[in-house]
């Protein structure tokens, strides 16, 4: 079967079917997040950047009954987060990508929450102009970008 690829489709028609191709990536962002909004889903995720084994005690040894985990399994697996290879579910390429790149750095903001809600008052303070509330927050996230090493004398 041939590919069709953008420019074997007119261009009118392309313009066309734009919204429709950008209504289904919301479709499907919309259904990806709604997914890993469910706690056990989003744990069996997580959980799958080491590997799976799929073992009769696997969902127990996760503190998910067999139901939970072999639902929220199936649609991960169907959504195209996650992949069985023999008996180890992890995760695909585009899992891959959605972990590293979005949920590290979700996890990472959540746990710096308190420091973006100091800043966030420093803003609405009239004592701290612009610049200096920026500085504070570059100057903070270089150093969680780039831990200083300890001093080892």
């Amino acid at each position: 079967m041939k590919q069709i690829s953008k420019y074997d489709i007119p261009e009118d028609l392309q313009t066309r079917l734009r919204p429709i191709i950008i209504d289904a990536d919301i479709s499907k962002t919309m259904q990806l997040l709604s997914l890993l909004s469910k706690p056990d889903a989003l744990k069996i995720f997580m959980t799958a950047k080491d590997g799976i084994e799929s073992t009769t005690n696997t969902p127990s040894q996760m503190g998910l009954t067999k139901k939970q985990y072999y639902i929220r399994l199936k649609q991960l697996v169907l959504s195209g987060l996650l992949t069985k290879q023999d008996t180890v579910y992890t995760h695909t390429v585009f899992g891959s990508v959605i972990y590293q790149n979005y949920l590290t750095k979700l996890v990472e903001e959540v746990r710096n929450s308190k420091f973006l809600e100091m800043v966030e008052m420093l803003k609405q303070s009239p004592k701290f102009s612009k610049k200096d509330v920026e500085d504070v927050s570059f100057k903070a996230r270089a150093s969680w970008a780039h831990p200083s090493k300890p001093d080892m004398k």
